[in-house]
């Protein structure tokens, strides 16, 4: 009985895993979470993309952290074409060949659900993504400025 036990409650956390991954893997999710045309975002803009794109509020309450990244799709699209192969904790994502600039919103202050939001200064970096079977980015793994 006891095997059984661990048995379902290894296929509840892989189902989870496969659940998240799979809301995870959305090229239109990446965009609305990552992408913008905006020139500059500020604390004011930091605090309105947030609540606007519905990026803030997560299951465990405030989202931390949120990067922009100041290009457009196009663009993006092609590190997962070109970009070269990065591993983080052996999964292997693509590093852009190409540096953009980015702008990171992260969490001042948690009211219960009223998040609010500073903008860290724009810099110019390398991004490392996932993609999809498409070639599109789905995940937006991290920043780097090598």
């Amino acid at each position: 009985m006891a095997s059984h036990g661990v048995s379902m409650m290894i296929l509840f956390f892989i189902s989870i895993s496969v659940i998240n991954i799979s809301r995870s893997q959305n090229p239109q999710a990446f965009q609305r979470k990552h992408m913008t045309f905006l020139d500059n975002i500020d604390h004011n803009r930091c605090n309105s993309e947030m609540q606007n794109r519905r990026i803030a509020l997560t299951r465990s309450g405030c989202k931390q952290l949120n990067t922009f990244i100041h290009a457009p799709e196009k663009l993006i699209d092609q590190t997962c074409v070109s970009g070269k192969p990065y591993v983080i904790q052996n999964l292997e994502y693509k590093k852009s060949s190409m540096k953009f600039r980015v702008t990171s919103c992260r969490l001042s202050q948690e009211y219960g659900k009223d998040c609010k939001y500073k903008a860290e200064e724009s810099r110019w970096k390398y991004i490392v993504v996932s993609c999809n079977q498409n070639d599109r980015p789905v995940h937006l793994a991290g920043i780097l400025t090598w």
